[in-house]
């Protein structure tokens, strides 16, 4: 294939278009979950490489609606598994509760998700 104008043009279309399509894809899918009220369990914890002091969280919601999010967790027992969070519609703030020895749940702090 010769490199003349028109082919560059078509390849930097064709690259503008999936890097256009990936930030609104994942632009909508933060809407959906920042509108959402969200209540559930921790499931599953694993550190986040990409940002100290935060974690990979898998969770498992009452609804249909499973996510795995990473929160910010600048303490090391900040999350644990079996945690239930609490998250309000539009808000960034996640409620933990913790069960105590008798199997209620209690809250134990406000994590933000920004540091």
């Amino acid at each position: 294939m010769e490199l003349n104008k028109r082919n560059i043009i078509i390849v930097i279309i064709i690259i503008c278009t999936g890097v256009l399509f990936v930030f609104f894809w994942n632009l909508n899918k933060y809407n959906k979950f920042y509108s959402s009220e969200i209540t559930g369990t921790i499931e599953k914890i694993k550190s986040n490489r990409k940002f100290e002091n935060s974690k990979v969280a898998k969770f498992v919601g009452e609804s249909d609606f499973n996510y795995t999010f990473w929160i910010y967790a600048p303490d090391k027992d900040d999350l644990k598994v079996g945690d239930s969070i609490y998250k309000a519609k539009n808000s960034e703030d996640y409620q933990i509760y913790r069960q105590d020895s008798s199997g209620n749940y209690h809250f134990y702090k406000t994590l933000k998700n920004k540091p």
